[in-house]
């Protein structure tokens, strides 16, 4: 049952999407031609590389709480998010099979990680907080006070992920994975309907909202997928807009701000993302090749989002490897968008502002990209920030454009995101589907079992 609606959702989305991009398929008919014979970088890892990788597992030794087993988000800021989480589970695959650490200390890690899911305060509607403290692994505010901010479909949907990846190279802990999910109270997570929803917390007073944007969307529905949740809206493109620039066609969220006050910068994460775990395939698809791709909607996107900031260089000469990040002092974290509020390579702030003097050349998109694309465009822009890194700490966010001055905060995501570019370099594709039962099947199966959490009723 779940298998043909999987299926049939994909062939749907395959279909009819593919209908509505005829639009801009024209000009992307190179992308599609390239894209789906691509070859990315892989192999071992060369002295260099596996010198890079270290330096960004040395962040994560710093920031380890040895007593919660959990790593903070920032460089000693005692606090991290789900997603967070996700980049460390991430992380500690790429060290245990880079043999940073032994097989021992890989099983203390996860152990502690795993022990904090299942015992970890939910909030009052039963899902996870926003923000945890990693010293007393209790809900936090962004200030690291106590209290409940709400929670995040989309970083919970990104950990999923990072818990499938878990247990498909260590089978060994799949029944504690799942019984840590299966606490989670999925109806306020995706509506009947498909959608994804978070929510804010002030007060008591419960205020949810539709999350997510075009790429955000289609990355963080896969890891509800392999939960056997289908978020069907959240898998369509539509609404969907189109921008030519430098003649390349990029689509972005068509939803209207002002109507569902929504951010929508279009950015390099989510497709990196989607490149790396699932090779832009469908998530069932067990095909050996990472040169093809099964979602071909999703691999031009993606092309279209890389062959822009190359095309910025070829045209402007302007370096160009834009992603999310955090930055010193006010607004303390911005989107580099390559396209939002109607312009193109505009630097935005959660509220809306704009701060083109914060845009970076990312040190983590920059490697993800390399990684991704074995391109002369790649070489010169891992060339431009390859030094940016401390060696007793990690790396940097990355390089400003305006002025190549470093900005120096360090970050889990940016360090964690140069572990997996290297993983992904190694090994290729990194989610691999697999047909074992799990303890979550046995749950599913069972008529004693009642989660009341729109798991099995309302998506099986």
């Amino acid at each position: 049952m779940l298998k043909n609606t999987v299926i049939a959702v994909s062939l749907f989305c395959l279909t009819s999407c593919g209908v509505v991009y005829q639009g801009v398929q024209s000009g992307m008919a190179s992308v599609n031609e390239s894209q789906l014979l691509r070859q990315g970088r892989y192999g071992s890892l060369t002295e260099q590389e596996m010198e890079w990788a270290q330096i960004a597992w040395r962040y994560i030794e710093n920031n380890t709480n040895l007593t919660t087993g959990l790593v903070n988000a920032l460089d000693n800021y005692p606090t991290t998010n789900l997603s967070n989480l996700a980049d460390y589970l991430i992380a500690l695959i790429a060290a245990r099979e880079f043999e940073f650490i032994t097989s021992k200390e890989h099983d203390e890690r996860l152990t502690l990680v795993l022990s904090f899911l299942n015992e970890m305060p939910l909030g009052l509607t039963g899902v996870p907080n926003k923000v945890y403290s990693t010293h007393t692994r209790m809900m936090v505010d962004y200030a690291n006070q106590p209290g409940e901010l709400g929670w995040s479909s989309i970083d919970i949907g990104r950990l999923l992920i990072a818990l499938a990846m878990v247990k498909q190279r260590h089978p060994e802990f799949s029944e504690y994975v799942d019984k840590a999910v299966l606490r989670w109270n999925f109806c306020e997570l995706v509506t009947e309907e498909g959608e994804l929803y978070g929510a804010a917390i002030n007060n008591g007073n419960v205020h949810r909202y539709k999350e997510g944007r075009l790429g955000v969307e289609e990355y963080t529905a896969y890891g509800y997928l392999d939960w056997h949740i289908v978020p069907e809206k959240a898998m369509l493109l539509e609404p969907y807009d189109v921008v030519t620039i430098n003649g390349i066609d990029l689509l972005f969220d068509g939803r209207d701000p002002r109507d569902y006050d929504v951010l929508r910068p279009v950015y390099s994460t989510p497709y990196l993302l989607l490149g790396m775990e699932f090779n832009w395939d469908d998530i069932d698809d067990r095909h050996s090749s990472d040169a093809e791709h099964s979602n071909a909607i999703l691999a031009a996107m993606a092309d279209s989002v890389y062959r822009l900031q190359e095309s910025r260089w070829a045209v402007d000469r302007i370096y160009t490897a834009r992603g999310e990040h955090v930055v010193t002092g006010e607004p303390y974290f911005v989107y580099d968008a390559i396209y939002a509020l109607g312009t193109p390579w505009i630097t935005v702030a959660e509220d809306g502002s704009d701060h083109d003097e914060k845009a970076l050349v990312s040190t983590r998109v920059a490697f993800q990209m390399w990684a991704l694309w074995k391109t002369d465009y790649t070489e010169r822009l891992l060339t431009l920030v390859r030094e940016l890194y401390d060696p007793e700490r990690g790396w940097y966010e990355g390089r400003y454009e305006l002025t190549s001055r470093y900005e120096k905060s360090i970050s889990l995501q940016t360090n964690a995101g140069v572990l997996e570019a290297l993983l992904y370099k190694a090994n290729g594709k990194l989610y691999q589907p697999t047909k074992a039962r799990e303890y979550r099947d046995v749950q599913f199966d069972s008529r004693f079992y009642h989660p009341q959490k729109c798991l099995v009723e309302t998506f099986r």
